[in-house]
């Protein structure tokens, strides 16, 4: 059977651990954006894929970003074939396509010298243990491009995993799948500082099943964000959140940290993804979303906040209009549907929803007022309209 996605048809594996993943669409096609991109700074990218599978990325990154010097790497054997397949299926026979086991072959690399500028890893569970490789064998302005799928341990259900994987302790809350995003991003940055080089982040994805980030090795680290590094402490009760830029934390709950607190998303550079991506509808929405998100850590779940405080939800947008217009920063989030980005504290949060939904409470009394009014007593009603015409 044969599979068409994007440019590309592909063999469907029928062979027990191999697999065609549909929901991995969306980062597909975000590879091949910010490759496009990265053509534009430099036409010739020299690109290394740590996990190449049966070949959906190896194939749409040549065909759609126009990407020819590529080095497919894949540890098994059995994807290896059907990857051969797939390529001459496409016509493609100018590939570099090795069978080792990705941190050994990225370390070979890196110790004879050769270093890419952008280096695909798409781990299964945590990237941790090939971080110190993937560094290793990218050049300077390079771009590692880095799944994870570890949701249990990033958001909170196993710690032991967060503290051996991540360093630190994650947390069960609405905002996980941000927190998910800035602790990837840390264990990124701690490791490259160790080597005397910083990562900037480019753009940070959560498709609702994985996280995809892109980061750009840059050198030194006298311009790095280790001072963006801090704590955020949770109360599970109240769903409130604190942020710490030091270990001097006031307030009782849990903590997380340090993780990176500063910008997950280069705006400029969100931008020129969203023009480098005018046929991937889906993906543009997403970056439209990302582009007018605040960049600031963390999130309000404005329905969770709401069944605390005992009141029906107010309209999203009439949140974030009511905090602007208050005067503080305010905007959606990808991360969650119901996720609202402000940086009003707590208790002022909660007072717009209290306010707006009293509001709303007085508007649907008046509407069903008058149209009582209208039913019972159509005179009334005449006389209602003109007394309101004259008072206009």
């Amino acid at each position: 059977m044969i599979i068409e996605e994007g440019k590309g048809r592909f063999i469907k594996p029928e062979k027990k651990g191999l697999f065609y993943n549909p929901r991995g669409k969306l980062s597909r096609e975000l590879g091949i954006t910010i490759l496009r991109v990265e053509k534009e700074l430099k036409d010739d990218i020299s690109f290394f894929e740590c996990m190449a599978g049966i070949g959906f990325r190896t194939i749409r990154y040549y065909l759609e970003a126009n990407i020819k010097n590529i080095w497919a790497n894949e540890a098994n054997e059995e994807a290896i074939e059907i990857l051969k397949e797939n390529l001459k299926l496409n016509g493609i026979n100018d590939i570099k396509i090795t069978n080792f086991e990705a941190k050994k072959i990225l370390l070979e690399n890196a110790l004879n010298g050769n270093r890419f500028d952008f280096i695909d890893l798409d781990s299964f569970g945590s990237p941790s243990e090939f971080i110190f490789s993937v560094i290793m064998a990218l050049k300077l302005e390079g771009i590692v491009y880095f799944t994870s799928t570890d949701g249990f341990t990033l958001c909170g259900l196993r710690q032991k995993a967060s503290i051996r994987n991540y360093g630190v302790h994650s947390i069960n809350s609405k905002f996980c799948h941000e927190l998910g995003a800035r602790i990837l991003i840390s264990t990124f940055m701690k490791i490259a500082g160790n080597l005397n080089m910083h990562f900037e982040p480019l753009v940070s994805l959560f498709d609702g099943y994985s996280w995809r980030i892109a980061l750009r090795l840059k050198r030194g680290v006298e311009n790095a964000n280790f001072d963006k590094f801090g704590y955020v402490l949770y109360e599970p009760t109240t769903k409130a959140f604190k942020v710490f830029k030091d270990n001097h934390i006031e307030g009782k709950g849990l903590i997380s940290g340090p993780v990176y607190l500063g910008e997950i998303h280069q705006k400029h550079y969100i931008d020129k993804l969203i023009e480098a991506s005018k046929e991937f509808d889906d993906l543009r929405k997403i970056l439209e979303k990302i582009k007018n998100e605040e960049n600031i850590p963390f999130f309000y779940d404005y329905q969770e906040i709401c069944d605390v405080i005992s009141i029906s939800p107010p309209p999203r947008k009439k949140i974030i209009k009511k905090l602007k217009k208050l005067g503080y920063l305010a905007s959606e989030t990808h991360f969650s549907p119901y996720g609202i980005k402000t940086n009003a504290d707590y208790d002022e949060f909660v007072k717009v929803l209290k306010t707006l939904w009293i509001d709303l409470k007085s508007l649907t009394k008046t509407i069903l007022f008058l149209f009582s009014i209208r039913t019972i007593s159509p005179k009334l009603w005449t006389l209602y309209s003109f007394w309101k015409h004259l008072n206009s």
